[in-house]
């Protein structure tokens, strides 16, 4: 079974919190930077939980996803709403047209990208997409996230749904595995894996990125070699 081809469902109640954490740190960005109405390119945009708030904000905003359901449900929640659009894509073959002044990437999406060529095929296109100042905000589990948290399992029912989510992760091969098990027997299989600070640096180098910002959390944090998560804000370099 694809990815979310049942979590597609819950997702904003199981999910949500995360993309609605974003807001404070993208507005502090944007103000940063003086813009009040960016053009915004939101990849891997889920149920476009974030793309819709920012959208509220007064922003022109595209989302992409690879799943088709994921983008029914951005699309239904978005029908009255003129600034903002949706379009089925993998971010691996990412097609974006024009110029955009902000360019998202949230939820450990990036670590669902398993080699790092293909990283660095997703860098250069977002290379591409951003207009000359502007900025590219993602986030990463990092290899302590995994190699500290413990193997297990957790069950859940969000609205009727059922199912036992199991992580496993294998530091041999950098692989991470979580396994959603539904009452029925059905399986959806997420694998992903670790990207820390030095490889990203030098990943998004090669596209012509530089890192301006590094944290570990909403709040601008410290970001640290023992820090589960890397938030991460680049722009073009020179």
């Amino acid at each position: 079974m694809k990815n979310y081809e049942r979590l597609y469902r819950v997702y904003d109640l199981g999910w949500g919190d995360f993309a609605r954490q974003y807001l404070n740190l993208i507005n502090w960005l944007l103000r940063e930077q003086g813009i009040r109405q960016a053009r915004i390119l939101d990849i891997a945009c889920g149920t476009g939980i974030l793309a819709i708030a920012l959208a509220k904000r007064g922003h022109h905003v595209h989302g992409v996803d690879v799943s088709p359901k994921m983008i029914a449900v951005a699309e239904s929640k978005s029908a009255a709403m003129a600034n903002i659009s949706f379009e089925v894509q993998d971010m691996k073959r990412l097609r974006a047209i024009g110029s955009y002044d902000l360019v998202t990437c949230t939820f450990d999406a990036l670590n669902y990208v398993l080699r790092e060529d293909a990283l660095k095929g997703l860098f250069d296109r977002v290379a591409s997409a951003l207009g000359r100042s502007g900025l590219f905000v993602f986030d990463s589990n990092t290899t302590h996230h995994f190699v500290s948290r413990e193997d297990g399992s957790l069950s859940q029912t969000l609205r009727g749904l059922s199912f036992v989510q199991r992580w496993r992760y294998d530091p041999a091969r950098a692989a991470a595995t979580t396994t959603f098990r539904f009452a029925d027997g059905a399986t959806e299989i997420h694998r992903q894996r670790p990207y820390d600070l030095p490889e990203l640096r030098r990943l998004l180098a090669a596209a012509g990125l530089r890192v301006v910002h590094a944290w570990s959390g909403f709040y601008r944090n410290p970001f640290t070699a023992k820090s589960d998560r890397l938030f991460c804000v680049a722009q073009k370099a020179g």
